[in-house]
């Protein structure tokens, strides 16, 4: 268990209870797999692309959140009476990297997967964890492009369709949804929030100071009213890998923010645990479709999909019997 949780869960409950509400995938044999309550075991699947976050936030800021909110999910749904929450191991997979925008397939910082590998992951976890019988599955990767987004909608669906339970992307519901607290001054001088700007500096300053460059302060701005104007800035030679104007960033408003998303993401589970209808909520894949940015990567990502489907077929293993 996790020691952030412990103040929240002793409050509710005895440490006994609680140790055995909030379980982690990785340390459970098969006999205490077995004996958990489908219907009532919610199966977390916590994401964090691996992409550069130019000079000041790390390559794994989309994980911080993610995994704080994944935690903060899984002790909200411990202090449910019978319910239990089984916290699998951070998959650090994400597809449409910000680099992409400006054409830059290749970036220090940014480790990501092809948009198809991405749903495969999640719709190969979305079998086992079906074929188990479990039946409620959150998945918290977070991360802006759209691509991404709609590959993990894409394994949602399947999971529903073929195994009957529900696999909800929380981000894909919350962001959705999220409301601006910046003022309009800010707005303008941190423009289109996109990428490590002024916003998502914010929340990892408030989640993982320690991991932020101390010279954020001074940082450059790069800011654009827009994802058109985000893309030609982008394109330049000498773009650090950032937008906005991460200097205006303060731990307060990271607080808000993720506070908000919080918030949002429990009345989401609390819905959908209800059995209540979700499904026809906005969501972020759906509203941000037809990015210019994944439509020019989308060859890109065809031509290495080829390069790999070559290599594949010249080193061909064949059995023989």
């Amino acid at each position: 268990m996790r020691k952030h949780l412990l103040p929240l869960l002793f409050c509710c409950c005895s440490p006994f209870t609680a140790q055995a509400q909030v379980r982690e995938f990785v340390s459970l044999n098969t006999r205490q797999i077995e004996a958990l309550d489908r219907s009532k075991t919610v199966v977390i699947v916590p994401g964090g692309i691996l992409e550069e976050h130019g000079p000041y936030l790390p390559t794994g800021s989309d994980g911080i959140f993610n995994q704080r909110l994944a935690d903060d999910l899984a002790a909200f749904i411990a202090v449910k009476p019978g319910w239990t929450a089984l916290i699998l191991p951070s998959v650090p997979l994400g597809a449409g990297a910000a680099n992409e925008m400006g054409a830059k397939y290749s970036f220090p910082g940014s480790c990501t997967v092809l948009p198809a590998t991405l749903r495969s992951v999640f719709m190969d976890l979305a079998d086992q964890l079906g074929k188990q019988q479990f039946r409620w599955i959150l998945i918290v990767h977070g991360h802006g492009d759209p691509v991404h987004n709609q590959m993990l909608d894409e394994a949602s669906g399947y999971f529903h369709d073929t195994y009957g339970g529900e696999m909800v992307h929380v981000f894909g519901y919350v962001w959705a949804a999220t409301k601006e607290f910046r003022t309009a001054e800010e707005q303008k001088r941190d423009g289109q929030p996109e990428h490590a700007t002024m916003t998502e500096s914010s929340v990892i300053l408030a989640l993982k100071p320690e991991w932020v460059a101390s010279d954020y302060k001074t940082a450059k701005p790069y800011a654009g009213p827009s994802l058109e104007e985000l893309e030609k800035i982008a394109k330049e030679k000498d773009w650090p890998g950032y937008f906005g104007d991460p200097a205006l960033a303060t731990p307060s408003l990271g607080t808000k923010i993720y506070q908000q998303w919080l918030a949002q993401a429990k009345e989401l589970v609390t819905l959908v645990l209800a059995g209540n209808d979700y499904r026809k909520m906005p969501r972020y894949g759906d509203l941000t479709s037809g990015d210019p940015a994944d439509i020019v990567a989308a060859s890109e990502n065809a031509r290495l999909e080829a390069q790999h489907a070559i290599w594949l077929q010249k080193h061909a293993v064949t059995t023989s019997h």
